[in-house]
């Protein structure tokens, strides 16, 4: 095509300069003249150098020559130049084209792909038909792990670390990387990268025009992986909320439907979820004569911890009947429990009271929960009811203490589950066990209702705008 253009701009040059001239090739070919010039060995000999390559302008000496020289190898050197630059821009259009293609090929059939494993079948069945490789890598990054999930053609343990490496160095550099035969670029949607493509050729060395086409389709690749990831990562939000959900309505199933009466004592309880569901339980046993109220909180979060309250509550109701005393109680429990959540390691601490209203005592036993605090109404002492004992569920066979404490008018018995003493305020610091005991004495003279929301609108007001991350229960106990 070029020669076909300087013989016609030798024709249009010839008609407005009086010099007689010839075109030549680096081989000494005749590419074009001027109608009356034959004698070129004679000519002044001027290179014309271009894109194109080295070309030669012979020029028929005369009066004039020197300035018609520099007028035609200016005229020859721009208009060489000029179609480079125009046949180089044709060649940038056609592989802008090529990439517009991937482009399109890519977003019409993977944007309606959901599956991750599918998408990289369609990213690299691309690939192999773009660039034909003997091996191509998908990395996709799992958090801070690049997995090199996905392959083709023939891969070793070296060229895995080859990949690794070189996909590493194109994701920091946010490019293409080229060594040779081999090429890496990054997959990245936005500033995140989503991992890199890895590919290798025994036969042909990759340039410049492989590498965009690659870097062109890792690119859109990313956005469509990240997509993927969004849409999974939704999915798995759904499910936490709907088990979140499940969880809520069990533990709300479980809960006593309204607070027993208790010959001589004012009973109050309350259960706050937070944002996560925990496994916060309290109960009240009235049958047989007995008076038994506990507090409870199962390990772990979310529907697990719900389904094992769920088994501690039939428990719970069942096991009383066979025995004597709370640490007899607490002792059928945890036999129970351990022999179905042992090798699961969940477990459930619990604080469990017995009122004898004809003696006014409380006989108590704990296994392994936050020690309840008892006011004395008399000397306004405030103290923890400790007692010890392992949660249920952990060892088999465990036996529990059991103390005794006379209630008089006045006096008051605070259970409650870590998630109060251990809230935190947006300072990070906790609510703690003394800001609970000013409570008790600043409420000494409420009723059992009044106390427990006092000292959760309390914990609320500590809280500010942190987040609750645990259950709060209360269940208070006054003699009046």
């Amino acid at each position: 095509m070029i020669e076909r253009l300087i013989k016609i701009y030798t024709e249009k040059f010839s008609k407005f300069s009086r010099a007689r001239f010839a075109v030549f090739d680096r081989n000494g070919r005749l590419i074009a003249k001027t109608g009356e010039f034959e004698d070129f060995e004679n000519g002044i000999k001027v290179d014309l150098m271009s894109s194109y390559g080295e070309m030669f302008l012979y020029v028929k000496p005369s009066e004039n020559a020197e300035m018609e020289i520099e007028l035609l190898k200016f005229l020859y050197t721009e208009l060489l130049n000029y179609e480079g630059y125009i046949e180089q821009l044709v060649k940038e259009l056609a592989n802008r084209q090529e990439e517009l293609s991937i482009v399109y090929d890519i977003i019409a059939r993977a944007s309606l792909v959901f599956d991750e494993a599918e998408i990289a079948k369609i990213v690299m069945g691309k690939i192999n038909s773009m660039l034909s490789p003997k091996a191509c890598i998908i990395g996709i990054f799992e958090g801070d792990t690049l997995n090199q999930k996905y392959a083709s053609g023939v891969i070793n343990g070296d060229m895995k670390f080859e990949a690794e490496k070189l996909i590493d160095r194109a994701i920091k550099q946010r490019n293409f990387i080229i060594l040779s035969r081999k090429m890496a670029v990054p997959m990245l949607s936005g500033e995140k990268p989503i991992g890199g493509i890895f590919v290798y050729s025994d036969k042909t060395e990759f340039d410049t025009t492989d590498a965009k086409l690659l870097l062109t389709l890792g690119n859109y690749a990313g956005i469509i992986l990240y997509r993927n990831q969004l849409i999974e990562e939704i999915k798995r939000a759904e499910v936490v909320r709907h088990e979140i959900e499940l969880a809520k309505r069990i533990q709300e199933n479980l809960l006593p439907k309204f607070i027993p009466r208790f010959e001589g004592l004012d009973i109050f309880a309350l259960i706050k979820p937070s944002s996560v569901i925990g496994g916060d339980y309290y109960d009240f046993i009235t049958d047989k004569g007995r008076r038994i109220f506990l507090i409870a909180d199962v390990s772990g979060h979310g529907i697990s911890s719900a389904l094992l309250l769920s088994s501690l509550r039939s428990i719970v109701k069942l096991m009383y009947e066979f025995s004597k005393s709370t640490g007899d109680f607490l002792s059928l429990i945890n036999d129970v429990i351990y022999k179905d959540t042992s090798e699961i390691g969940m477990y459930s601490t619990i604080f469990v009271g017995e009122y004898n209203s004809t003696e006014g005592t409380v006989t108590y036993s704990n296994a392994g929960h936050v020690p309840p605090l008892f006011f004395r109404r008399r000397n306004n002492e405030i103290f923890e009811l400790e007692v010890h004992g392992a949660p249920v569920g952990l060892f088999e066979g465990e036996n529990y203490e059991v103390n005794q404490i006379l209630l008089s008018t006045g006096d008051m018995i605070l259970a409650f589950t870590d998630g109060l003493t251990e809230l935190r305020n947006e300072k990070g610091e906790f609510f703690g066990i003394e800001n609970l005991k000013k409570l008790i004495f600043d409420t000494r003279d409420k009723s059992a209702s009044e106390i427990c929301n006092i000292i959760y609108e309390s914990a609320l007001k500590f809280k500010g705008n942190a987040e609750q991350k645990d259950d709060i229960t209360l269940l208070v106990i006054k003699k009046v």
